[in-house]
């Protein structure tokens, strides 16, 4: 079995969807962007504060001729650091063991530990070298602590995320109702091409628009324009064929009936002659071969006036559509009285040819119906839609279609009835129930049908 082709996605939903992808990217660009220069940042901060630390302690504890209280001095030293942002000092005494150490600064924002873990490097530490005079009390201790830069940072790089979130929002926003705006001619095109398939070829579209957009409507307008006048030309040709093949009909059946009609009407006479001699010289070979002679001189003229029927369906114009059908389904009704036949067409003309193609589709809906299907009943309907419009249902509730029938001469020659009209015809199965339905759609030509009515009610009231 084939596999079923994907639905396309429509253009603007590609373009977005395009769009997003790389904004998504830019986003994830800016993201290691910001982290990159975080982390460099911390550095740079980690490393400006442990030189600036270093050099104030070194300053304050360089002078120890100055100095009277030296452990007192060194615990000062370490007191100055307190709330210092990056640094922590401590005094440590020759065992190593704290003595003294700076309290932080708390951080402004709390940091998620898998940040902190992520932007933040090893401590930096500094062991201050003092003066002789304080190796007894121990040394002074300088650590980084990258705590407060971090909450720095992450405050900086959500407030950053943030905008260049906003911004793709933005800019999304914007692209999508200038795509929409600038794509709505191309959505009016594909509806103008899906009438255009479906024969309706007097629809335009609006030019407007970027330029290619411009030329395409243009060159859409264009190509309607011809497809319509190709179609008034072909109808125009399809009703000259169809006059052409009428009078070749007629012609044809005025033949038939004049030189046909007197031969048989002379070998008819010859016949009955025969059998009046025959009475006097009483040879029965002479009866038997003049009642033969009779006998396919009247098949003869049943045979000459059926091709006569079809040729020129004479009851048609005298009669009117609606009793030719109604004469049509009498016919089939003395042959098949089983079947229940329902007749809803309106006492009224639609033109000579609309009328003949009518009656020709009627008459081969409801052979095939009996022919192929077994109905219990056939419903037969003409009715005025809106638009200017003919539709010729004929319903039956058989055994439904068989697929060889699909395309039978019956039917082809129905659709090719309903398209010398601008027509169509369809053959299908019925879906609420068993059958088939045979539908034709015709439309009106208000010249045509006006003045055959009006001559329709002038014949019938002579």
């Amino acid at each position: 079995m084939a596999k079923q082709a994907p639905t396309p996605k429509s253009l603007s939903l590609q373009l977005i969807r395009t769009i997003t992808l790389a904004l998504i990217v830019t986003l994830i660009l800016g993201g290691v962007l910001i982290y990159w220069h975080a982390v460099q940042r911390i550095e740079a901060e980690m490393r400006a504060a442990i030189v600036v630390g270093s050099r104030i302690a070194h300053n304050a504890l360089d002078d120890v001729d100055e100095i009277s209280a030296t452990r007192r001095r060194l615990e000062l030293t370490v007191a100055d650091f307190d709330d210092d942002r990056h640094l922590r000092a401590s005094l440590r005494d020759p065992d190593n063991v704290v003595i003294r150490q700076s309290i932080l600064q708390p951080p402004s924002a709390a940091v998620p530990e898998w940040l902190y873990e992520l932007l933040a490097g090893k401590p930096k530490v500094v062991r201050l070298e003092l003066p002789d005079a304080f190796h007894k009390f121990g040394t002074v201790v300088l650590e980084t602590d990258s705590h407060n830069e971090v909450a720095e940072v992450w405050s900086d790089a959500k407030l950053y995320l943030l905008i260049l979130t906003a911004f793709c929002g933005v800019v999304l926003l914007i692209l999508w109702v200038a795509l929409g705006r600038a794509l709505r001619p191309l959505n009016d095109l594909t509806g103008a091409f899906a009438e255009i398939g479906a024969g309706r070829y007097d629809r335009r579209v609006d030019i407007g628009g970027p330029r290619e957009l411009v030329e395409l409507g243009s060159g859409f307008n264009a190509m309607s324009e011809r497809l319509s006048e190709m179609e008034h030309r072909n109808r125009r040709l399809r009703e000259q064929l169809e006059t052409v093949q009428e009078e070749e009909r007629a012609e044809l059946a005025r033949a038939l009936h004049d030189e046909m009609s007197p031969l048989l009407l002379s070998v008819d006479v010859d016949a009955t002659a025969l059998r009046q001699q025959e009475e006097t010289s009483r040879d029965p070979d002479v009866e038997k071969r003049a009642a033969a002679i009779l006998d396919a001189v009247l098949k003869m003229k049943r045979n000459v006036k059926g091709i006569l029927g079809q040729l020129r369906p004479s009851g048609l114009h005298a009669l009117g559509l609606a009793n030719s059908i109604e004469n049509l389904v009498a016919f089939w009704k003395k042959r098949h009285p089983d079947i229940a036949f329902s007749v809803n067409v309106p006492p009224r003309s639609f033109g000579v040819r609309m009328d003949a193609a009518i009656q020709n589709i009627v008459r081969e809906g409801i052979a095939n119906a009996i022919r192929h299907a077994s109905p219990r009943g056939i419903d037969i309907s003409i009715d005025i839609e809106s638009g200017n419009l003919l539709s010729v249902e004929i319903i039956d509730d058989g055994i439904g279609l068989a697929p060889t029938l699909t395309s039978g001469y019956g039917i082809i020659g129905m659709q090719e009835r309903a398209a010398l009209l601008g027509g169509t015809l369809e053959v299908i199965d019925r879906k609420d129930e068993h059958g088939v339905r045979v539908k034709a759609i015709l439309p009106l030509d208000g010249a045509e049908y006006l003045s055959d009515s009006k001559s329709m009610e002038a014949g019938t009231s002579v």
